[in-house]
């Protein structure tokens, strides 16, 4: 058999990361979520700038991407979109827009890390009238495909600052197989509280971005409440971390933040 195929974009990183099997390969022509960042490393959340994160897709002998590049902790760039073509001989994609340009070699085994090679600088396509550089030129770099996040997630949530509402939470999330106009994936999904934080259980929004989850709900209802959930995930979609979810209820009344990790059953 083949290994699998490589990946070259001209852009502003360059290299995937993995860690640990797929759960299940990619099938042809499917989009792909990934996280590409200057270093040797893959961080989670990334930390290390600039990170390059999006979807990728190839399908027969073409292949796409759209890709928002992240200059700072505070300084994004407007997303992109790549094309280009993937070579089966080679296992070689390459992907360009606006001159610029990088190219990995996509893994055998998905969700695991290899190197890519980047060529080209900033970029300032049509009518961009921003600060910075939409692509930022990085080498090494290092990049990882992310496998989809769907199931049950179940582990202990803590809420340091009311130990009595900490218990077991769940988490069920299905995730979009296409990607929005930024290169983010939907998730829609449903959240069950600790018993014993008596705050139930609430559907959830949002999408995921490389490792980075981000989920919210609001009731316009007095009483509702409004729920957000910032997180990352692992390369193989096993593990979720939380790093911050917030309740608030009946607007101030009633209030919780918790910590944790949720595993995949």
């Amino acid at each position: 058999m083949k290994s699998g195929p490589r990946f070259a974009l001209l852009l502003p990183m360059a290299a995937l990361l993995g860690c640990g099997l797929p759960p299940t390969p990619s099938s042809p022509g499917a989009w792909q979520n990934w996280q590409i960042q200057a270093g040797t490393a893959i961080t989670s959340p990334p930390n290390t700038y600039p990170s390059f994160l999006g979807a990728t897709q190839v399908l027969g002998t073409q292949a796409a991407g759209v890709f928002t590049t992240v200059a700072t902790a505070a300084t994004t760039g407007p997303p992109l979109d790549y094309t280009g073509s993937f070579n089966s001989s080679t296992g070689d994609v390459t992907l360009a827009t606006f001159g610029f340009g990088f190219g990995y070699i996509l893994p055998a085994t998905p969700y695991t890390l290899v190197p890519v090679g980047v060529t080209g600088g900033c970029v300032y396509p049509p009518g961009y009238t921003g600060v910075m550089c939409n692509a930022i030129f990085a080498v090494p770099a290092v990049g990882v495909q992310i496998a989809p996040l769907n199931g049950t997630y179940t582990g202990t949530l803590t809420d340091s600052a009311t130990p009595s509402m900490s218990g077991t939470a769940t988490l069920t999330l299905t995730q979009s197989t296409t990607p929005n106009s930024s290169g983010a994936f939907p998730l829609t999904g449903t959240l069950t509280f600790p018993s014993s934080s008596n705050l139930g259980t609430s559907p959830l929004g949002g999408t995921v971005s490389g490792e980075g989850i981000a989920l919210s709900y609001y009731s316009a209802a007095v009483i509702g409440p409004g729920i957000t959930l910032t997180a990352s995930t692992n390369p193989i979609a096993t593990q979720i971390t939380i790093s911050n979810l917030t309740y608030l209820g009946g607007g101030t009344t009633i209030s919780a933040t918790f910590t944790g990790t949720l595993t995949l059953q």
